[in-house]
């Protein structure tokens, strides 16, 4: 049965973060996180349990620090396996805002595309009434 993984809303009640933090901590790297469909996240429950059992020691301490620090941490709080490292490698590199200028084209008339629909309705509909007069 394959394993269950965990969405950003889980790992935030999980971690008693915020969702917003969840999301600064895939993206400076201290949380591992898989890409599915190139926008979901998803978590794997025993790398958060290894995070968690940071937290908590943090916590235990007292050194007055936050509970997950905004700095990178000194050491890697996880390992990744050889089919982690695999996925990772096969992950394609996306850029947000490498668009070509045809690609600019296609979406702004893909998006764009009812108000110049609805602009030539109208232009016909007066051109109709106008006529008649």
């Amino acid at each position: 049965m394959p394993e269950k993984l965990m969405n950003i809303a889980e790992v935030a009640a999980y971690l008693r973060v915020s969702e917003e933090e969840v999301k600064r901590l895939v993206d400076t790297g201290e949380i591992p996180a898989y890409r599915i469909g190139g926008s979901f996240l998803r978590f794997r429950k025993e790398q958060l349990d290894a995070i968690r059992s940071e937290i908590s020691l943090i916590e235990k301490e007292g050194s007055g620090r936050p509970k997950v620090s905004s700095q990178p941490p000194a050491k890697p709080s996880h390992t990744y396996t050889d089919l982690e490292r695999e996925i990772k490698r096969r992950e394609p590199v996306t850029r947000q805002y490498d668009y070509t200028t045809a690609e600019r084209v296609k979406d702004f008339f893909y998006f764009y595309d009812f108000y110049f629909i609805s602009f030539a309705i109208i232009g016909i509909l007066l051109y109709v009434i106008f006529k008649s007069t």
